[in-house]
C-alpha cells in the first residue's frame, strides 16, 4: 500500500509569485498592493504586562478592542510573531565596561550578566502581535487605519502604533518565509 502512495504523488511546481497574494508595496499609499487589486496594510499591537495591571486598565482595554470590532466591518486578522531575542547592544556594553575596568569583583558581576543575556539571545523569542487590515482602494486603507487608531489609540497608552516601511516589508518577508532565523 505504501508504494501506491509513492506513485500517486503529483509533482506541483509553483513559483512563490503564484502562492503568495502579495503584488508589491505602494510607497505613496505605505501599504501593500495585493493580487486582486486590494490593499492591505499592518500596525503593531502594543503589548502590556497583565500580570501587574490593574484590572480597570484591563477591563479598559477590552472595551476598546470591542468597540472595534463594533465599528470595524471590514477583514482584520490578529498576528502574532515569535522573534529570537536581540541582546547584542547590551552585550557591547558589558563588552565595553568588562574590558575598562579593573576591580575583580566587578568584572565576575559583569560576566555572570554578559553570560546571561548570551543565553537569552540563544534561548529565549520575543513575541509581537501585528494587526492586518484591508482595503478596497488606497482611500479606503487610509480610513480603516483611520477607525482602527481611534479605536485603539485612545487612553493614556494607546494599544497600536505604526510601523515604518522597512519593519512591514521584513514582517511580511517573515511570514512569507518560514525559514528565516533572524528578526
Amino acid at each position: 500500500m505504501a508504494k501506491d502512495k509513492k506513485k500517486q504523488t503529483v509533482n506541483i511546481k509553483k513559483s512563490v509569485k503564484d502562492v503568495i497574494e502579495i503584488a508589491a508595496y505602494d510607497e505613496n499609499a505605505r501599504c501593500f498592493l495585493m493580487k486582486d487589486g486590494t490593499y492591505m496594510n499592518l500596525l503593531k499591537i502594543q503589548s502590556k504586562d497583565l500580570v501587574n495591571s490593574s484590572e480597570d486598565e484591563i477591563e479598559y482595554d477590552k472595551l476598546k478592542f470591542a468597540k472595534l470590532y463594533k465599528v470595524y466591518s471590514e477583514d482584520i486578522k490578529i498576528i502574532p510573531m515569535n522573534f529570537p531575542c536581540n541582546t547584542a547592544e547590551q552585550q557591547q556594553y558589558l563588552e565595553y565596561k568588562l574590558s575598562k575596568t579593573k576591580n575583580e569583583i566587578y568584572k565576575t558581576v559583569l560576566q555572570e550578566k554578559q553570560d546571561e543575556l548570551v543565553w537569552l539571545a540563544k534561548n529565549d523569542t520575543t513575541r509581537e502581535y501585528y494587526l492586518m487590515f484591508f482595503g478596497s482602494d488606497t482611500e479606503k486603507i487610509a480610513k480603516n487605519e483611520l477607525t482602527i487608531k481611534t479605536c485603539l489609540s485612545s487612553g493614556k497608552n494607546g494599544l497600536i502604533e505604526s510601523l515604518s516601511d522597512e519593519k512591514k516589508k521584513n514582517i511580511i518577508e517573515r511570514l512569507t518565509n518560514k525559514c528565516i532565523i533572524t528578526g
